[in-house]
């Protein structure tokens, strides 16, 4: 990693808009930090809808939700990298997870890295992802990274873990083609005061998201090393290619 990260993890938030437990989305999101935390070190702060998600619903203004949820979107707001995925509902993401991205502040993710990921019933809803996922978070002008990653019923096994190796070696790859993007992410905590009293600041004001002047953000990452993200996909396999 870059000097920019060497000194400390980066702060990774992570997203499932699954509302069961266990969730397929919730198993992939899951994998997808699992990979993330071989490459490089993090800390991680995992939202699960699966356990937060009855308490969304009746809140219209932000200093409605329970401090729990609160306390969420903060760290949202103050991630290093955020790893977002959704159930595909009615050809979207879910009601819920729109909602909850709809409290977050509008510039408080401004050339943050995010991640993408969605599970669905069949391959027809991959789109969701480019179509849905994609436009969301570049409303809020966070970089959302190049490889998203998602999943079918197929690819796992009834009790809920990642069975398929293609699955698996997309993960891989979409982390490893983020690599060289998180190095330029906003680390040590300096993005996290900032946004912090930002998000006070819009608390006071019935949750209603101020036009904020946007800080001086870090330069955009130079375009990744394909020959990287291939080393790290083929050293992943080749053990299981010595034992054949």
């Amino acid at each position: 990693m870059s000097i920019l990260n060497a000194q400390k993890p980066l702060n990774i938030v992570a997203v499932s808009g699954g509302l069961n437990n266990p969730s397929k989305t919730e198993a992939l999101v899951q994998a997808i930090i699992d990979e993330l935390g071989e490459a490089t070190p993090i800390n991680v702060h995992f939202i699960k809808f699966s356990e937060i998600g009855s308490l969304l619903g009746g809140a219209i203004y932000r200093n409605q939700l329970p401090q729990r949820v609160q306390d969420d979107l903060a760290a949202v707001e103050a991630a290093d990298a955020l790893i977002v995925g959704t159930p595909v509902y009615r050809a979207s993401f879910t009601g819920l997870f729109k909602h909850f991205f709809d409290f977050v502040e509008q510039t408080a993710l401004v050339d943050v890295p995010v991640l993408l990921a969605a599970s669905g019933g069949s391959e027809r809803h991959a789109l969701v992802l480019e179509h849905q996922l994609r436009p969301l978070f570049s409303f809020f002008q966070a970089q959302t990274l190049p490889i998203g990653v998602y999943a079918t019923d197929r690819d796992f096994t009834p009790e809920y873990t990642i069975h398929s190796e293609l699955l698996r070696d997309r993960i891989t790859l979409a982390v490893a083609r983020a690599l060289p993007i998180l190095e330029w992410a906003p680390a040590k905590g300096q993005r996290a005061e900032v946004v912090k009293e930002k998000s006070q600041l819009a608390n006071q004001n019935l949750g209603i998201n101020k036009q904020i002047e946007q800080e001086e953000v870090l330069p955009s990452a130079a375009v990744p090393s394909l020959d990287a993200a291939e080393a790290r996909l083929h050293s992943k396999k080749a053990p299981k290619s010595q034992v054949a």
